[in-house]
């Protein structure tokens, strides 16, 4: 039955969401939901550190997109209740002429629902916009004279820092999760000298299942994440295989966007993925595709504990 709502979950997200927005876009966002919402934080009951590396578009040069994504998360107990606390980092260079950082701190609240979890997270920091007005280059005319300043662009680099907030919440089983976001709520904005900008409210919805396969080996994890600014959508539908919980592959489909090819690997406390992204739209005219890359450490917090007794030696017995 479960599978059959999942199924459907799937199915009513996929219709109508159609075009993208504002935050950065990860492919691999199953691995990356801590930068979209805060209420995972400490989620595996370990400290985990993360970095993800982003670079869309390959071929437009500088003006690529690029983005990096770090993050550091665990569990924390005080007064007898397990909470989720972690650091994040972002720097988010939208093309060579405006970029984002972002620096703040997730907190996530779990209160256990039946045989799951739910979780409520908040996360705040501080957000730099930075605008590069004086790497802009006007367009010249047929005699090649100079186009005359647009008014709305500065002409030296705009550099802002306001506070920014995001939330969301996170229920979670051994077999099946879902969560919701908001980010920037506050919807941070430059207002300096001729420039006026601003970073929109977006909102953002994951669901994934685990299913068991008959071989005990083999574990299939279909997952959907869909983000909006209420102005335009995307949506991700994803397959992807797990052996021995070590090694997986999968399939991704962006709406009118890419399709993705999902590699991953787990050795000892280390997991790595990559994904790489082949335009179906008319980018593809001017680029390669997109590539991704992922890194995780993974300390484990609470150790099985060892018996201490008394030792025989197999010689004396």
């Amino acid at each position: 039955m479960k599978k059959i709502v999942f199924v459907l979950i799937l199915s009513v997200v996929c219709v109508g969401i159609t075009q993208a927005q504002t935050d950065a876009q990860f492919s691999q966002y199953f691995n990356a939901m801590g930068y979209y919402n805060p209420a995972v934080a400490g989620l595996s009951g370990n400290l985990d550190v993360t970095a993800h590396y982003r670079l869309q578009w390959l071929g437009f040069g500088n003006s690529s997109p690029k983005t990096l994504f770090a993050t550091a998360n665990m569990p924390y107990r005080l007064l007898n209740r397990e909470h989720g606390i972690g650091v994040v980092v972002v720097q988010d260079n939208i093309s060579s002429l405006r970029s984002n950082m972002f620096m703040g701190a997730q907190y996530a609240f779990l209160k256990k629902i039946g045989k799951g979890t739910l979780r409520v997270g908040l996360q705040g920091g501080l957000i730099s916009m930075t605008v590069r007005g004086d790497k802009v280059i006007l367009p010249v005319d047929s005699l090649g004279n100079p186009g005359s300043p647009d008014e709305a662009i500065p002409t030296s680099t705009v550099d802002a820092r306001t506070f920014d907030l995001s939330a969301g919440v996170y229920f979670h089983t051994d077999k099946f999760y879902v969560g919701a976001a908001a980010t920037h709520l506050l919807e941070p904005q430059i207002d300096e000298e001729n420039l006026k900008t601003f970073i929109g409210r977006e909102y953002n919805f994951t669901a994934g299942y685990n299913i068991q396969t008959n071989n005990p080996l083999l574990e299939l994890q279909p997952s959907v994440f869909a983000k909006t600014d209420l102005t335009m959508y995307q949506v991700d539908v994803t397959a992807r295989a797990v052996f021995a919980k070590k090694f997986s592959g999968g399939f991704s489909w962006r709406m009118n966007d890419a399709v993705v090819l999902l590699l991953g690997a787990t050795v000892g406390k280390i997991q790595a993925g990559y994904a790489y992204d082949f335009p179906t739209t008319a980018i593809r005219r001017g680029s390669m595709g997109s590539h991704e890359l992922f890194l995780k450490y993974r300390l484990q917090l609470n150790k099985p504990k060892t018996t201490i007794g008394k030792y025989k030696s197999v010689r004396f017995l």
